[in-house]
């Protein structure tokens, strides 16, 4: 067995701890592990409900580890294992669905969003990996591997009736990530959205799209700067040491690092949490 393999299979087992040590060893194998990393997500868009029975914990490596190399042949794995039924979709990836799947789409991507837009576009995709497709969007704009014109016009192209019905998250997950961008000449389809109902004020008002126009375009783009050094932080690290399985000791170097800002990413968050949609992870049970 290559030494890439024996990584895997570690990353495999669960523990308790972090895998410190094997993750940085496997950053020097990157051209031999990348194909096995790739390999688990194919298992787990194959068989989620397999996958998910066989208790395996190699999944939150290998997405961390593909996105940390910026490996573009990752990206559609890394959609199809997160494109699976409802009740996988939570067992397997708990957390992560929205904490880290923006990142990991946005890292792998090389610039090419057509897929992330056709996630953000399916009415039958899950609600947040729709929205953590629109998170992509906008950080991409943030890490510049998309002209911010770009990235307007693609977000333009959703303010179609027909992708979600009034009221559902979507409207509001898109209002908020245009705010952090700044909606410039889209303000007048976001303010519309909120006419026709379409926007719930529970999870973002009218109050709020005031702000930012007001506070205008200079200070979007530093708190944009900001959300771009919470959400895509260099140190692989930062992604999976903060999972609540792991032993205290062992997350101390790499805590979840609250957002620097207001943002409406972390408004997001606490819109989910009230909708719980977005479950705990099942690995805060186990020890």
């Amino acid at each position: 067995m290559s030494r890439a393999s024996e990584l895997v299979a570690a990353f495999d087992v669960f523990n308790g701890r972090y895998r410190r040590a094997e993750v940085e060893e496997a950053l020097t194998l990157r051209e031999e592990i990348t194909p096995l990393l790739i390999a688990v997500l194919d298992q787990i868009a194959n068989d989620p409900a397999r996958y998910a029975a066989e208790e395996h914990f190699a999944e939150p490596y290998a997405v961390t580890l593909l996105a940390h190399f910026r490996e573009n042949k990752a990206h559609l794995a890394i959609i199809r294992a997160f494109r699976i039924p409802h009740e996988q979709l939570d067992s397997i990836w708990g957390d992560m669905l929205t904490e880290t799947l923006p990142a990991l789409l946005c890292r792998t991507a090389a610039g090419d969003y057509s897929a992330i837009m056709d996630v953000a576009r399916d009415r039958d995709a899950y609600e947040y990996v729709r929205t953590a497709a629109l998170e992509a969007l906008k950080l991409g704009i943030a890490c510049g591997e998309m002209p911010r014109e770009k990235g307007l016009a693609l977000f333009a192209s959703l303010f179609d009736e027909t992708l979600a019905e009034s009221g559902d998250y979507f409207w509001a997950s898109l209002v908020m990530d245009l705010l952090d961008i700044y909606p410039g000449e889209l303000i007048s389809e976001v303010r519309d959205l909120f006419v026709k109902g379409f926007v719930l004020e529970g999870n973002v008002s009218l109050r709020e799209v005031d702000e930012v126009m007001v506070k205008g375009y200079d200070a979007a783009m530093v708190r944009l700067e900001k959300h771009r050094e919470w959400r895509l932080p260099e140190d692989v690290h930062s992604y999976i040491s903060w999972f609540a399985s792991f032993h205290e000791q062992d997350r101390v170097v790499s805590q979840p690092r609250p957002s620097p800002i207001n943002s409406q990413g972390q408004k997001k968050k606490k819109n989910r949490s009230k909708q719980k949609q977005a479950k705990a992870s099942r690995r805060k049970n186990r020890g």
